[in-house]
């Protein structure tokens, strides 16, 4: 048995019990066909989710160190050294010595590193694609402007940290994602 929460005025239990269940079956619809279920289709190297991040942070940031990553990752130093040797044994990365410092040694994508994003973005897209395109055009606004409005009140209440969940899209941050919109992130990671 559930312990009562107190609630908003303007929200019943019954609109809770319904949001939850909706953003579930979301979350677990986005699991199941565009998260990590299509790196195992698609990724015959065993890539998990966790790798794909550090790709993807790799690819839109320059000169990343273990360090770097590490914290625009938001996982331990360790944690960050482990995944780029897993990385690195499936030739999706490589290190690269700094020639200006040769203490300091920086991480990079390797062809297959970018083949292998290149390939699962284009799947992730396309299937995204083919579920918007079966929405009618107010319903794919709604839903965009449903999940802009869910990302701000979370923010703004503190229930949600935008560092936590920002995408850490680097130089290319989109002025349409929420957190630039509200400027709630100082610069993207």
């Amino acid at each position: 048995m559930r312990e009562a929460i107190k609630l908003p005025i303007a929200l019943t239990e019954e609109l809770l019990n319904h949001a939850e269940l909706v953003a579930g079956v979301f979350l677990q619809a986005m699991y199941t066909s565009i998260g990590e279920k299509l790196l195992e289709e698609l990724a015959e190297s065993d890539l998990t989710y966790s790798q794909m991040q550090a790709l993807r942070y790799l690819n839109t940031h320059k000169r990343v160190t273990v360090g770097d990553l590490a914290e625009g990752l938001n996982i331990s130093y360790p944690s960050a050294t482990n995944m780029v040797h897993r990385l690195e044994k499936k030739s999706l990365i490589r290190r690269v010595a700094n020639p200006r410092d040769r203490r300091q040694v920086g991480l990079a994508l390797t062809d297959a590193g970018r083949e292998m994003i290149q390939r699962v973005d284009q799947e992730r897209r396309q299937r995204f694609a083919t579920v918007l395109a079966h929405m009618g055009q107010a319903e794919r606004h709604a839903f965009i402007n449903g999940l802009s409005a869910f990302i701000r009140a979370g923010v703004e209440s503190g229930t949600l940290k935008a560092m936590d969940v920002c995408l850490q899209c680097g130089l290319s941050a989109d002025p349409n994602c929420p957190l630039v919109e509200m400027h709630a992130v100082e610069e993207c990671r």
